[in-house]
């Protein structure tokens, strides 16, 4: 090497590192290496809330599948379902696969555990995760086990209700026909029927005395051996009895009480005391010594107070009050009409018709209102002799007149300083009692028969006139002249009959169809129809009874009329009274109240006067001699939906005063717009049979539409005020023309008839596929008639299905009514007001399901029917 030279591999190194430092300032470093990945995110899984449900609460329980952070991606779990119970039949899971979204870390799933009445013991879903996508895996948090406690076990019930300790033998029974009044003798009919089989005899006694416990001053009319049969016309009609009581031999100014009893002597009870096989009630002599039966005026002393009662009458407003009773209920439960009453708005010009047992035109309460306004006394020919008044549908009988107690409730005065006050105070109020035309111009059967002898020659039922039919036809709008009912604008019906797979006679169809189209200037009455007291009526077929009811709705054949206004009742607490029946074929329901003991019952008017009323019951805490009823004229124990459809009738009078133009499509239209939701959470009632989920009961829903229907509310509770300021506001006559269509079938049924599956709550469905209605049809009810072979219809569930989606059970299993239907029924026909205001075309789907073991039938015919307008959007 060179003095200051550089060796060559010197020299390559200076020039490897210019290269480095002094190279081209385009040159740029690599990147840096990535990130290592992260770790996998774990994944659990939980139950939301309690781990271990109630079968019978049909719980929906979320499952969670959380992250222990979030993934860049989406993650997705596969579930494995294991343990004892079955998917399918006790439960179902809406996905198999939980898919986590990006940037998420949880995500759930639902499991529907259903109801069922088998005995199955406790059961577990095992939940564990099984295969995973993305960047997770499995924690050690990778199962989760649900335990589902069992519910009760039930079969359906089947026995017959008139059955004696269980067993097989019809029990005894006494059926009251007739308690009335001619010009000599007080005459009471009834039948008494002995089925029992070991062919002993049981006695009839009948007797009078003026004490009404019976404990002294007994006289028997008549003491009657009632042989067992087995003979159907027999057991009823071949042993129809009538006693009588002689005017003669009755006291001036006297009070008297009569009964007849069947088997073994009651006991003596308080006034109004309901016993089995006994018919009690009573009468009042005049300064003659005849029967009371018109109406004199009493004498009462107003008080300082406008409407002494007013304050305890929680159904006008409800502020808590006890109306008498152990505690008050939820303020605000009432019919909301504070605005109406504060605008005066009190139903003046408007006639409402009381159609029921009587009236006391001269009740201190309700005669400016109903003296000499137009009532009519059907029972007037007959008890002429002992001093009846034509205009007076006067009620003797002392156990309260329900026909004066309804009336209060609608129009009861206000601000005389006496009692409470109506719904509707100034409307001019009639009665008709129609019950009193059986008999008609002649004498009872069996006048001249001695007392206690069995009235002979009891004609066919074909070849009887039925006076009564022809009575309520004369009340309903078919009679101008004794009684003018032609000029009644609304019509309060607190009565009704149990008749299912009944339907309404053709001349009330014809009726209700003249009186909405003639009546009222061709705008229409109205039918205000009390739905029925039966939901707990009954020894209950299943369990699902105490949910869903005993007798529908649709066990009186009016009810299943479009005419109607169907009408339940809510109580103090602003849900259903206890006893109010379901349906679809309810409209609203109205002010009820339960029994006036341990919650409010409703305050109105009574018989006057001291000596008999519902103010003498013992549940009655409103008694003779109150402080705020010194003359026994009021009652604090009324309800059924009896007293319901009167608080809805005087809130229509009430409507009809703010804007009489309104037809009644109108009102209903009204009605149903303006209806407020109560008991909003109630939920839907349903169990698995056959390991299927079938829905007895929807909870509230929403129709296409937009109304809000629930079957033990129709639209809801009337809300007087929203109502008046719709009515107000509202076009009358603006929903179009009034179409009644024609019956539509499928147009082939191939399918029919349908076996319907025993026990299983899948059922069998048909469809009907409607066209040619018009597009801008909007719904105002549905008729469905429909026909089934089954040897026990007590079985079925029968609801329908909208084109819009809609669900309606028409007829909930387990109807009472239908026990002894066996053979099923044909051409039944049902109404549902759950659909109104949709559109009827397209497909409609009824479903039928036989939810009990052992008896099984087919589905063999169906149709419907649909009535509309044109309603403004």
């Amino acid at each position: 090497m060179k003095p200051g030279g550089q060796s060559a591999s010197a020299l390559a190194l200076l020039l490897a590192l210019g290269g480095c430092v002094g190279g081209s300032d385009d040159a740029s470093p690599p990147p840096p290496p990535p990130p290592p990945p992260p770790p996998p995110a774990t994944v659990s899984l939980a139950i939301t809330g309690d781990t271990a449900v109630e079968e019978a609460d049909n719980a929906k329980v979320r499952v969670s599948v959380a992250l222990s952070a979030a993934a860049s991606g989406s993650v997705s779990a596969q579930l494995s379902l294991a343990g004892s119970a079955t998917r399918g039949s006790d439960y179902e899971i809406d996905g198999d696969t939980v898919t986590v979204p990006a940037g998420a870390t949880s995500a759930t799933v639902e499991i529907d555990v259903y109801r069922d009445f088998d005995e199955e013991g406790d059961e577990t879903i095992d939940i564990s995760l099984g295969t995973i996508s993305g960047n997770a895996r499995a924690s050690d948090d990778a199962s989760v086990t649900l335990t589902v406690r069992d519910g009760e076990a039930a079969a359906a019930n089947k026995m017959p209700d008139d059955v004696i300790d269980g067993g097989e033998t019809p029990a005894p029974g006494l059926q009251p026909l007739a308690y009335t009044v001619t010009g000599e003798a007080v005459l009471l009919v009834v039948a008494a029927m002995n089925p029992l089989s070991s062919g002993e005899s049981v006695p009839l006694v009948a007797e009078w005395s003026n004490d009404e416990r019976f404990q002294g001053g007994v006289r028997e009319i008549a003491r009657i051996d009632i042989e067992s049969t087995d003979d159907p016309f027999e057991l009823f009609l071949g042993n129809v009895h009538q006693f009588s009581v002689p005017v003669s031999e009755l006291a001036p100014n006297e009070v008297y009480f009569i009964r007849a009893w069947l088997g073994q002597a009651p006991p003596a009870g308080e006034f109004g005391t309901e016993y089995a096989n006994m018919f009690f009630n009573g009468f009042v002599t005049d300064a003659e010594g005849r029967v009371l039966v018109r109406c004199e005026a009493p004498q009462r002393t107003a008080s300082g107070i406008a409407d002494p009662l007013l304050a305890e009458q929680w159904h006008i407003a409800n502020t808590g009050q006890t109306a008498f009773s152990d505690r008050g209920g939820v303020a605000g439960a009432d019919l909301r009409m504070g605005s109406a009453l504060a605008a005066g708005h009190t139903g003046e010009g408007i006639k409402l018709a009381v159609v029921d047992t009587g009236l006391e035109t001269c009740h201190p309460d309700l005669a400016a209102n109903a003296d000499g306004k137009g009532s009519y006394n059907f029972g007037y020919e007959r008890m002429a002799g002992a001093g009846a008044r034509r205009n007076e549908p006067f009620h003797f009988g002392l156990l309260g007149d329900h026909g004066t107690s309804v009336a209060g409730i609608a129009a009861a005065v206000a601000g005389n300083g006496l009692g409470g006050r109506g719904v509707a105070p100034d409307v001019t109020l009639v009665g008709f009692n129609p019950m009193e035309a059986l008999g008609g111009d002649e004498e009872p059967p069996g006048e001249d028969v001695e007392p206690g002898e069995v009235v002979e020659a009891v004609p066919a039922q074909d070849e009887l006139p039925d006076e009564f039919s022809v009575a309520l036809l004369q009340s309903l709008g078919a009679s101008a002249s004794e009684p003018d009912s032609a000029s009644v604008d609304i019509f309060n019906m607190s009565f009704g009959a149990i008749a299912p797979t009944e339907n309404a006679q053709e001349e009330f169809v014809r009726l209700f169809r003249m009186g909405t189209s003639e009546l009222r200037g061709g705008r229409g009455a109205l039918y205000v129809k009390a739905a029925g007291n039966e939901f707990e009526f009954c020894r209950p077929i299943h369990p699902l009874n105490l949910e869903v009811g005993c007798l529908p709705a649709n066990s009186d054949p009016d009810q299943n009329l479009p005419w109607l206004i169907v009408v339940g009742g809510f109580n103090a607490d602003d849900v259903k009274a206890s006893y109010s029946v379901a349906g679809a074929n309810l409209w609203v329901v109205g002010p009820s109240g339960e029994d006036g003991e341990a919650a409010p019952a409703m305050i109105t008017t009574d018989q006057a006067g001291a000596y008999g009323g519902y103010s003498r019951y013992p549940e009655n805490r409103l008694a003779n001699g109150h402080p705020l009823n010194p003359d026994g004229d009021y009652v604090s124990a009324f309800g059924g939906t009896s007293s319901a459809a009167p608080a809805v009738a005087g809130a229509l009078a009430v409507l009809l005063g703010v804007n009489p133009d309104l037809t009644w499509r109108d009102v209903r239209h009204i009605l149903a717009r303006s209806a407020r939701t109560i008991d909003p959470d109630r939920p839907e009632v349903r169990a698995a049979f056959g390991g299927t989920p079938y829905v007895a009961q929807h909870a509230w829903q929403t129709n296409a539409a937009g109304y809000d229907f629930h079957n033990w509310y129709g639209f809801g509770a009337v809300d007087m005020d929203a109502a008046v300021a719709l009515a107000a506001s509202h076009a009358p006559d603006s929903l179009g023309t009034f179409v009644e269509s024609e019956w539509v079938t499928a147009a082939a049924e191939p399918e029919l008839p349908l076996a319907v599956p025993d026990a299983d709550g899948a059922g069998t469905a048909a469809s009907i596929e409607v066209t040619g209605l018009p597009g801008a049809a909007s719904i105002e009810a549905v008729v469905l008639e429909i026909g089934v072979d089954h040897a026990n219809a007590a079985d079925l569930g029968i609801s329908l299905r909208s084109p819009a989606g809609t669900p309606s059970v028409l007829n909930p299993p387990f109807n009472d009514g239908l026990r002894d239907a066996f053979g099923g029924f044909r051409g039944w026909r049902l109404l549902s007001n759950a659909f109104y205001g949709e559109n009827p075309n397209g497909t409609w789907t009824l479903h039928v399901a036989d939810l009990a073991a052992e008896d099984t039938g087919t589905l063999t015919d169906w149709r419907l029917r649909f009535y509309y307008g044109e309603h403004p959007q």
